[in-house]
């Protein structure tokens, strides 16, 4: 007996051959298709050559600019103490940390009534001393008097006999008087105690109707310019700087708000710091609140100070320096080469790098550096139509 398979085992068996044979003609229709294109400024032109974008720069002379961290600290800062003791009868609302005072206003005053009778007795006291010199005076005059009428010659031998002493007590007793009076009316202007400068007041430390000692402390408060601002510079930056650098304009920013303002060069750091092995440069913010919001003491700012002009510097975007501290550039023979760079100097978005040695007279720098170059790798240079 002859068995035949049926028609739908056949078409199964046909469509299963169909299969493979797609499956084994896929991958090779694939290997045959066409690479894709590399990402813009480095598409692949052929098996050996790539486009990358290039920066066309000369070297030519830059002026130096040193830049440094400074924090912004107040010129004064003072700790107000009750010069004289007693109660406290009146205290300020402007007496308040965050409250800006002008110089010379009343902030506290304590109970002057000891004073203001310390200052009767000493003026009682000079009339006193005023009165006892009337009479030493004259009491010396008739002493004079009675000497020259007895007939002797010359001068007694003892200055009692003249009463030259009791005069000259009498003067030394209102010198004192006097001194006295001056010193119990200071002491009496101390009952009120007032702003040393034009400040902000940082804390308060007595509450209205305290009883104060001598010395106890009052408030704090800090002056409202000028600022300080100190930056340490290594012997490297200092070669950047100008020969005549005080009074040096330089330039202050705080990277938090923008906030800018200018700073003046007051003096240079006489020695070196054996610990960081750097010197100190002293500035100063005259007018800190004609800044754009106004500097605030504490905050860290970024000081920029013109320096010299140097020149053979290569002025370029701050990209192209890679990690590895490289700058990669086309040849003559638009092969890829590349030479090691420390910038000089830098501004926002720009480092400025000395030539090589024997450097041609324009320089195809790379705009964008890839961690994948090679040296001597064959490129097909393309110029940065953004100018860099």
């Amino acid at each position: 007996m002859i068995s035949r398979h049926p028609p739908a085992r056949s078409w199964l068996i046909g469509g299963s051959v169909v299969v493979a044979a797609v499956l084994t003609v896929s991958p090779l229709l694939r290997s045959s298709s066409p690479a894709p294109a590399d990402a813009p400024g480095t598409s692949t032109v052929d098996a050996g050559s790539r486009t990358v974008t290039v920066i066309s720069v000369s070297p030519a002379e830059y002026r130096a600019e040193v830049s440094a961290f400074a924090e912004v600290r107040p010129r004064w800062v003072s700790t107000i103490r009750a010069a004289v003791g007693g109660r406290l009868v009146h205290l300020s609302s402007r007496l308040e940390p965050g409250s800006r005072v002008q110089e010379g206003e009343v902030l506290a005053v304590v109970d002057s009534t000891a004073r203001v009778a310390d200052v009767a007795e000493a003026t009682n006291r000079i009339a006193a001393a005023e009165l006892a010199l009337v009479r030493a005076e004259q009491e010396a005059q008739e002493a004079r008097l009675s000497w020259e009428e007895s007939g002797l010659v010359g001068d007694p031998l003892s200055s009692l006999v003249l009463r030259r002493p009791y005069v000259a007590a009498a003067e030394a007793e209102l010198a004192a008087a006097r001194a006295a009076r001056t010193l119990a009316e200071d002491r009496k202007a101390d009952a009120t105690i007032r702003a040393p400068f034009d400040g902000v007041v940082t804390e308060r430390f007595v509450s209205r109707g305290e009883t104060l000692s001598e010395g106890e402390l009052v408030a704090s408060l800090f002056a409202a310019g000028p600022f300080d601002l100190t930056i340490p510079l290594s012997a490297d930056d200092w070669e950047k700087l100008p020969e005549q650098l005080p009074g040096t304009v330089a330039s202050v920013r705080e990277p938090t708000s923008g906030r800018e303002a200018r700073a003046r060069v007051l003096r240079s750091g006489g020695s070196v710091d054996p610990s960081t092995r750097m010197r100190a440069l002293h500035l100063v913010v005259a007018d800190p609140h004609a800044a754009d919001g106004a500097l605030l003491p504490g905050s860290f700012v970024e000081v920029r100070i013109p320096g010299r002009r140097i020149a053979g510097l290569l002025r370029l975007p701050e990209g192209v320096l890679t990690r590895e501290g490289r700058i990669w550039y086309v040849d003559e023979n638009d092969l890829l080469q590349s030479f090691a760079a420390v910038p000089s100097f830098t501004s926002p978005g720009v480092i400025y790098v000395p030539a090589p040695a024997a450097a041609p007279a324009s320089w195809r720098i790379v705009r964008y550096p890839l961690g994948s170059y090679l040296a001597g790798q064959s490129v097909v240079p393309k110029s940065d139509e953004t100018g860099g």
